[in-house]
């Protein structure tokens, strides 16, 4: 049987298919040292400037920094937003040939102005209308890449890159040649017929989905995870949705898997002081989807992921998580595990 660093030195030959939102994520570096004269705002000593890219493009760039082989599908706009998330891609390895640009369309973009390492505030822009054209030019592009890919990551933030005739196209193409299908997305019920192998919504979203009348409070932390909560939840969200398993995240906490059978499974996390989760999302769905293309089953998919969005939560701003990183980390998980049965049986 394939150990998960066995699964994770596969990860290279993998091609991974990415459909999604793309957007650019910038960060505005400065300190402070005085008061503006005009009102009581900081004034900012810019001392840099990051653009990464964010949204479906960092799940591309994971994929991409995990090993695979990446063929990202998305539209942005022609504009000078579109331009510098194309560049911030193609440094990160990423091909950009198979975004479609639409005049239309202005780019998602997220601007962050950081002072002294806190959050000042953040602007964004970016619109979510797409001209037939563009839906047009990126079914095409989705019949020509989609039999060459050995897995399917959709990373849906809700603007509108996914339309229906797309989603519907894509069902039809994975009937034909069947895959592993990872489903990140903000309004996970238009993806309910696509017969994912997992969902991966957060806690928040699975509660709204199955529960819209409630308020998705989040369960406590630890041993304050129901078993028994997640169970039914996690029942009634694969009546709605056809998928194999629901990976639903909770941040500190883990994941917890539900099967159509009904099984129950909490994968715990390893806490991390000064969490930073922007982005840590696309690092879990990328490990878990190259973990399912490489073979793995879904309980050992989310033990990867958990490491990978470990990594992530730990680095500064929107961030990729490496080959070499995961497997050092999951390396050491492994030996850290073969270490305490052999303490175990030796007593």
């Amino acid at each position: 049987m394939s150990t998960a660093v066995d699964l994770i030195r596969c990860f290279p030959r993998l091609r991974a298919l990415v459909i999604g939102d793309a957007m650019l994520d910038t960060y505005l570096e400065g300190t402070v040292s005085r008061l503006c004269r005009e009102g009581p705002v900081p004034v900012v000593s810019k001392t840099g400037e990051y653009r990464i890219p964010g949204g479906a493009a960092n799940t591309a760039a994971n994929l991409h920094a995990l090993g695979a082989e990446v063929v990202f599908l998305s539209i942005v706009g022609r504009d000078m937003v579109g331009t510098a998330l194309r560049s911030a891609l193609c440094e990160q390895g990423v091909n950009d040939r198979w975004i479609v640009e639409d005049t239309p369309t202005n780019t998602l973009h997220k601007l962050r102005i950081l002072a002294d390492d806190q959050y000042i505030v953040r602007f964004d822009e970016g619109a979510s209308y797409h001209s037939p054209a563009s839906y047009k030019q990126l079914l095409a592009h989705l019949e020509e890449v989609f039999s060459r890919c050995d897995l399917v990551v959709i990373s849906d933030y809700g603007y509108g890159t996914l339309s229906d005739t797309l989603i519907e196209r894509l069902r039809t193409l994975r009937s034909q040649h069947p895959c592993p299908l990872l489903v990140d997305s903000k309004h996970l019920y238009r993806f309910r017929t696509l017969g994912a192998t997992v969902v991966t919504p957060n806690y928040e979203e699975a509660r709204l989905l199955v529960e819209p009348e409630r308020t998705a409070n989040l369960p406590l932390s630890g041993s304050g995870i129901d078993r028994s909560e997640f169970e039914h939840l996690g029942q009634r969200l694969l009546t709605m949705i056809d998928a194999e398993h629901a990976a639903i995240t909770i941040a500190g906490d883990g994941v917890v898997l539900i099967d159509r059978q009904g099984l129950v499974q909490h994968i715990p996390t390893h806490p991390v002081v000064q969490a930073n989760d922007i982005g840590a999302g696309d690092s879990f769905a990328a490990a878990m989807a190259l973990t399912l293309g490489a073979g793995g089953n879904v309980e050992v998919a989310a033990r990867i992921a958990n490491d990978a969005a470990g990594i992530a939560v730990t680095k500064r701003w929107t961030a990729a998580v490496t080959y070499q990183e995961l497997l050092q980390q999951v390396s050491h998980r492994e030996h850290t595990a073969r270490a305490n049965i052999q303490v175990e049986v030796e007593r």
